[in-house]
């Protein structure tokens, strides 16, 4: 009876990891290893708290991009949403100009999730990519070229697309930010990370920096109830675990975002944007300050391996 029980459960369990994924819900279940550890009103509870939860985040999602004028009116799919422009040359004062001239900038490239074009955003000026264009051109003293390949929804699987249209742009280093989506998603941890790996080394191939800033920590985000959040966080810390030693073997740098920046969000509602899911501007600054010194010192040494120049030859491979 107790087998029977357990299998019922274990099935049960496997239902609901597949109608969450197929969802695409912003929270999704965990693994289905751990669920089925669970009883049928646990899973039942979770089912019905993430489905509540998203809905919710997909309305505020919706609103805030209807109010700052990011999104179509009518339109009910919220990665169709656009955060501001913030793609150009940035100069030493902060300053974005379209092109430069007789500067010769580096070229800092983003992708990735929402979380690398800065969803959840009011102004350019609140984008990580431009905040961190703008901190490595002020330490460097010469112009910053920002150039945005990330897409709102995606995961660590749509990476080499991003890859390809980015490695014609030259980049002299290049910031990744992934991981959430996966989570929601329901991809295992280990294919995730094995993903985002394969696609530091393809970079590194190329000889390109690349600086991960690993998944943040789902626990602190406090709209999504118990025993859900519990469920979500140990996921999402398990996977920042997992990317981190792919990017490392990989010869990137990662960043652990869930370890030096997700506290910080505790208890601070204005660290998060309209939809209390992704950051803020305000939040974005704080992930930015801990991704700026691994970038800085990444264009640093480019320059200093192209002579001074900083102009790195565009790549004649592209990733596979």
């Amino acid at each position: 009876m107790r087998q029977d029980s357990t299998v019922a459960t274990a099935t049960a369990a496997a239902h609901l990891s597949g109608l969450l994924g197929r969802r695409a819900t912003l929270l999704g279940a965990t693994s289905v290893g751990v669920l089925a550890g669970l009883s049928s009103a646990a899973w039942i509870t979770m089912r019905r708290q993430a489905d509540v939860v998203t809905r919710v985040i997909e309305t505020a999602a919706l609103e805030m991009a209807l109010a700052q004028n990011q999104i179509d009116p009518g339109v009910t799919d919220p990665t169709q949403l656009r955060p501001p422009h913030g793609d150009g040359v940035y100069l030493p004062d902060g300053t974005r100009i379209e092109a430069a001239p007789g500067h010769h900038p580096l070229t800092l490239v983003m992708l990735g999730d929402s979380t690398s074009v800065g969803y959840g955003t009011k102004a350019t000026e609140e984008l990580p990519g431009v905040m961190l264009a703008q901190g490595a051109a002020a330490s460097l003293g010469r112009p910053v070229r920002l150039i945005s390949h990330g897409l709102i929804g995606s995961g660590a699987a749509d990476l080499p697309r991003q890859i390809t249209e980015a490695l014609p742009d030259a980049p002299d280093v290049v910031v990744i930010n992934t991981g959430g989506n996966d989570v929601r998603d329901t991809i295992p941890p280990q294919r995730s990370a094995a993903q985002l790996g394969a696609a530091v080394a393809v970079l590194r191939a190329q000889r390109i920096p690349v600086v991960v800033g690993t998944c943040p920590d789902f626990g602190v985000i406090s709209p999504i109830p118990q025993p859900l959040r519990s469920l979500v966080a140990t996921w999402s810390r398990r996977l920042a675990v997992m990317q981190a030693k792919a990017v490392t073997e990989a010869d990137g740098v990662a960043i652990p975002i869930g370890r030096l920046v997700s506290p910080q969000f505790l208890g601070r509602p204005d660290l998060f944007a309209p939809d209390h899911f992704h950051p803020s501007g305000l939040g974005y600054m704080r992930a930015v300050a801990a991704l700026q010194p691994a970038v800085n010192e990444a264009l640093w040494d480019a320059v200093a391996a192209d002579g001074g120049t900083g102009q790195r030859a565009a790549a004649s491979s592209t990733a596979s």
